[in-house]
């Protein structure tokens, strides 16, 4: 029996245990284990999104400390501008010459840059 079989075969069994606890994390795994072989199956991909989380960790220290938004609306706009911002610091891309040219195709009703091939100059 291979290891990928016999992982999935033990994850059934947990999930048939009378402990909830127990048998809750192994429906969950069971959920999601095509994603637990990813790390096996595509060279380089990172066993953890530490890299991702250290990224957005000011964002939500911020959040925290300004105690978020009074409204819906505004923590959508605070997200996908923080969201952007990322975006453009991994591109090389400088974020409010991007969000400048948004807001100006906005304001002038005229089509959005494309966003997902921009480059810097």
């Amino acid at each position: 029996m291979g290891i990928k079989r016999s992982f999935t075969t033990l994850l059934e069994k947990g999930a048939e245990t009378p402990s909830d606890r127990h048998s809750g994390r192994c429906q969950h795994l069971l959920k999601h284990k095509t994603g637990l072989r990813v790390f096996v199956t595509h060279k380089g991909t990172p066993l953890t999104n530490n890299k991702a989380e250290r990224c957005i960790r000011g964002t939500v220290i911020m959040r925290k400390n300004c105690f978020g938004t009074s409204s819906d609306r505004g923590d959508k706009f605070r997200s996908r501008v923080l969201s952007e911002t990322e975006t453009c610091k991994k591109r090389g891309l400088s974020a409010l010459e991007v969000i400048s040219e948004i807001v100006t195709a906005v304001t002038q009703r005229k089509p959005y840059p494309d966003v997902f091939n921009l480059t810097s100059d």
